[in-house]
């Protein structure tokens, strides 16, 4: 029987986060207080730490803590964005015409369809998004700038400008997507996010779960203004009465105390690693960040190619659902930390190359 491996699920190295999540339930401090009803916003000091976070490592400028609000992770923070924003009279939402299955499945609950938007190297092309939004008449766009998935594309900051411009003109409201960029080194030196560019139209989505483990549960939503975020807040109040406080008051202590960037910089380092490890055995076509979790391999036909690799055992996402009904996509991910152990992760690219 062949041995089976994963290269579906995009997670991060979890090893290291397991010993310091030990020691953190060991020592976090509960009261009476703590078991009482939340603020439906999250805590202002947690809500603070996050701040700080996405100031240090996010690529921001200062945040206002105000406006932030908790989520259970970052898919429940695009999933209340998508909510809001493609309510009305126009219930579409622009896409990249390669882009997160996850976005496709919540646009489909809330019966909005997604209009692709065709992207290159630098993803999501800008002369593309005014074609499209104009024949569309939608009025959000959901968008990942950074280390974008599936294919990993970065927007350098032309690329930014030239999208928060489009978006300006329209009208168009900007759910950000943004759950790598701590990965991605320019980023934490000053690349800035489009919530900064275009603060008064983006709602910012993120979470750490692609740094310390999905698990943990703690994403957030960054609005452009009080009013939106006081919208949101009353909505979580509504569907959960707040949200629990203890995985998120770990993630804090963490932003504060510098464990959280400990663990970002490992992990950076140990993906690097891989990422070197997969071009050597794969090939320079092979598309990476360098320090990301996913990489991108174009193909001709992926579907034939992940029906081969599932044969040997190897499980890739399905390529079918980062693009639309009717259309194939260009490549297959590869998720390379579900691996822990790196001799493995090294035998599945090698059956990779092989079926390539």
């Amino acid at each position: 029987m062949e041995p089976s491996y994963n290269l579906a699920v995009n997670l991060p190295l979890r090893g290291s986060v397991v010993t310091r999540l030990r020691a953190a339930l060991a020592t976090t401090p509960v009261d009476v207080e703590s078991l009482a009803y939340p603020d439906p916003a999250g805590a202002l000091w947690i809500r603070k730490a996050i701040a700080g976070w996405l100031e240090r490592v996010g690529g921001h400028g200062p945040v206002d803590p105000e406006l932030i609000a908790l989520t259970i992770g970052a898919r429940h923070a695009l999933a209340l964005a998508l909510a809001a924003s493609t309510a009305g009279r126009h219930p579409a939402v622009l896409v990249e015409e390669h882009t997160y299955h996850g976005v496709r499945r919540m646009a489909k609950h809330l019966g909005t369809r997604c209009v692709d938007v065709a992207m290159d190297r630098h993803g999501m092309r800008p002369d593309a998004l005014m074609q499209a939004a104009t024949r569309s008449r939608a009025r959000a766009l959901y968008v990942q700038p950074t280390l974008q998935n599936p294919t990993t594309a970065t927007m350098p900051l032309e690329r930014r400008l030239d999208i928060a411009e489009v978006a300006e003109r329209l009208g168009l409201t900007i759910v950000e997507g943004d759950v790598y960029s701590p990965l991605h080194r320019p980023v934490r030196e000053g690349l800035p996010p489009l919530a900064r560019l275009a603060p008064h139209r983006t709602v910012h989505c993120g979470g750490i779960g692609k740094i310390v483990g999905p698990g943990l549960r703690v994403g957030w939503m960054v609005h452009a203004d009080a009013t939106m975020q006081a919208v949101t807040s009353a909505r979580i109040q509504l569907e959960q009465d707040g949200l629990p406080a203890l995985a998120s008051s770990i993630v804090a202590r963490w932003m504060d105390d510098g464990t959280a960037e400990a663990l970002l910089d490992e992990l950076t380092d140990a993906m690097a690693s891989r990422a070197g490890m997969a071009r050597r055995i794969i090939g320079e076509h092979l598309v990476t960040s360098g320090t990301g979790l996913h990489a991108w391999l174009p193909l001709p036909d992926a579907p034939a190619m992940e029906k081969r690799l599932l044969a040997r055992g190897v499980h890739v996402a399905a390529s079918k659902h980062f693009v639309g009904t009717g259309r194939q996509a260009a490549g297959i991910r590869l998720a390379m930390g579900a691996e822990e152990d790196p001799d493995r992760l090294e035998e599945a690219l090698r059956i990779v190359a092989a079926e390539r």
